[in-house]
């Protein structure tokens, strides 16, 4: 059993190293009402994956980024969803191409709503989570 256990926690640890040093995207997505912020929740994924970040009866998000070019330069996508009013209005989708090394950001006013939201993806390096 002790054997079982050890070749498990071993097969995590060479799992969080393949991840650590990786290159990633961080998704800070800030909304605003009224001009203060209500949420500003923070997600990191691998490039190329889809995340999703909801937060029930306040808003949802979804994003994804490719890896960076030779210029330096990442596709990011991102769909936004606000609930006001007890109801989730349409999603909005954007997109851009930058260098998430230059913090860029997208903005986003809903139309008829104070709601904004302020999407902030960053280069990031993922480190293991038993290394931190």
């Amino acid at each position: 059993m002790k054997f079982a256990l050890t070749m498990a926690f071993a097969g995590l640890l060479f799992a969080g190293a393949a991840l650590a040093g990786q290159d990633a995207v961080q998704f800070e997505v800030r909304l605003l009402r009224g001009g203060k912020v209500v949420s500003s929740p923070r997600v990191v994924a691998e490039f190329g994956k889809t995340v999703t970040i909801a937060q029930d009866g306040v808003m949802k998000f979804e994003g994804a980024a490719t890896a960076p070019d030779k210029d330096g330069n990442s596709y990011t996508s991102m769909r936004l969803y606000l609930f006001d009013n007890g109801e989730m209005k349409p999603p909005k989708t954007m997109s851009m191409l930058a260098d998430l090394t230059k913090s860029p950001s997208i903005e986003y006013q809903v139309p008829g709503t104070d709601a904004r939201f302020v999407v902030r993806p960053s280069l990031v390096v993922m480190r293991a989570a038993l290394a931190q």
